[in-house]
């Protein structure tokens, strides 16, 4: 039986009468959403990001040299590619997660675009990129290491070099099966990283299918990595490794070059051997504890030239203080090669000690800059989407350092973007005067409010005035 359109009236004015009542006794938020306000951003740092890279020249320096063989196209390879590096510093984890920010009116007038690319765009993109691409992408990341220079001190600098397997899941171009510690038996890529060093600045990266190792192709990267570093202003020193670049042809290669270096020799038994028979007496102790102890000594491997200096160091395993000791001590050996003949094994186990720096370096590539989140099934694709997470974390590393003040420069980028950077805000005209409103109370408008003042003064400081 049909209801009339009057029964069917009251019927839902009965309906709407109780869904209030429900809503005040459960004492309900009663609004409705609407999405109309264009004047909205998900990061209100977001604009100072982009101010920070065009004071530092980063479009410039893309728009001159990254060239990508296309047809014509409503976004130019520099602008896509500035684009990846913005996203990746807001904290987007993956190209198909940045959906959001074509929603974003702020960002988008700020960057002078209509529409923010889709993730097939960037894809597209990435699948053009050549081997000389890969060069391009190395001279601009030159280009930012120029600025560093100019904005520092000339002064001696470390070279630390380390790598990194990506896992990959699926059958990616280039990924093989080889050493890989966290997911064995997975493909995987060999990611090689060097870092400058007291800054943390990646000068250079090498990436290499997974049945690559530490010293696979090593003395070509290495000879690429110290000509990038500008000698007239960083003086390189000191090379630090571990022991997956142990071998007589790299130290070679740094006795060629003049440098000290220091790398963590293998295991290999005959140098056991003869660590074994070092005289306890020879042992020094590095602190009163007497949990580390260090010896120097010369060896000559059966297939070297010669015999080199090392540093062999023991350190106590389990040790507590809780009064019992231990009857039969156990010992963790640490064999250190190197050529600083004025040190003590302290000293050069110290300064070694140094190159967990590089680790902390690529932890942050990980985590904060999501260098593992393999985009597309090509090599040199995966390879350029890479170098533009390396990109990302050079700009951040001297952004932290330069227009940030006081401890937020020590902050990590996830901490910036939990505090800072993805902040929403909403930017009004108040009297002819653009104003960007936040939460009430937000605890931290004081550093938002200084860096369009640091910005002026980094302006200033990269390009003086004549004399």
């Amino acid at each position: 039986m049909r209801l009339s359109r009057q029964a069917l009236r009251s019927q839902e004015r009965k309906r709407q009468k109780e869904h209030k009542k429900l809503i005040k006794q459960l004492e309900l938020s009663d609004f409705t959403y609407v999405a109309d306000d264009s004047n909205m951003t998900f990061s209100a740092m977001g604009p100072h990001l982009v101010d920070f890279m065009k004071v530092i020249e980063l479009p410039k320096f893309l728009k001159d040299h990254l060239q990508i063989e296309k047809r014509q196209s409503l976004y130019s390879p520099d602008k896509l590619s500035q684009l990846l590096i913005l996203q990746n510093i807001l904290g987007y984890d993956c190209i198909e997660s940045s959906r959001p920010l074509d929603q974003d009116g702020i960002m988008k007038q700020k960057l002078t675009i209509k529409d923010y690319p889709d993730p097939e765009t960037f894809r597209d993109e990435l699948q053009k990129y050549e081997e000389h691409n890969m060069e391009q992408l190395f001279f601009v990341n030159l280009k930012v290491l120029n600025v560093l220079c100019r904005l520092t001190e000339p002064q001696y600098v470390d070279l630390h070099f380390d790598s990194k397997v990506i896992t990959v899941y699926g059958d990616q171009e280039g990924a093989q099966q080889g050493y890989n510690p966290h997911k064995p038996g997975r493909k995987s890529y060999h990611l090689k990283v060097c870092t400058i060093e007291p800054f943390g600045f990646i000068v250079a990266i090498q990436l290499e299918p997974g049945t690559s190792v530490s010293s696979t192709g090593f003395i070509d990267f290495y000879k690429k990595s110290l000509a990038a570093v500008p000698q007239d202003h960083f003086v390189v020193q000191n090379v630090r490794l571990d022991r997956g670049f142990f071998s007589e042809d790299n130290i070679r290669a740094f006795e060629g070059d003049c440098l000290f270096f220091e790398v963590v020799a293998k295991k290999y038994s005959s140098i056991k051997r003869f660590t074994d028979s070092i005289a306890e007496e020879d042992f020094e102790p590095f602190y009163p504890d007497e949990t580390i102890y260090g010896a120097s000594f010369s060896f000559c491997l059966d297939s070297w030239e010669k015999p080199r200096d090392f540093v062999v160091v023991r350190k106590l395993v389990g040790h507590e203080d809780n009064g019992q000791g231990m009857l039969f001590p156990k010992w963790h050996y640490q064999v250190i090669c190197h050529n600083q003949l004025d040190m003590s094994p302290k000293e050069v186990w110290e300064d070694y000690n140094q190159r967990a720096r590089v680790e902390l370096n690529i932890r942050d590539l990980d985590y904060d800059h999501f260098i593992t989140k393999v985009p597309t099934g090509i090599f040199l694709s995966n390879f350029a989407y890479f170098w533009h997470c390396v990109l990302s974390y050079n700009l951040v590393l001297i952004f932290r350092n330069v227009v940030l003040t006081g401890q937020w420069s020590k902050y990590r980028l996830s901490t910036l973007r939990k505090k800072l950077i993805k902040v929403p805000g909403r930017l009004v005209n108040h009297s002819g005067k653009m104003v960007m409103r936040l939460i009430e109370g937000f605890p931290y408008l004081d550093i938002l409010q200084s860096v369009k003042e640091q910005l002026i003064w980094l302006y200033q400081r990269l390009n003086p005035l004549p004399a």
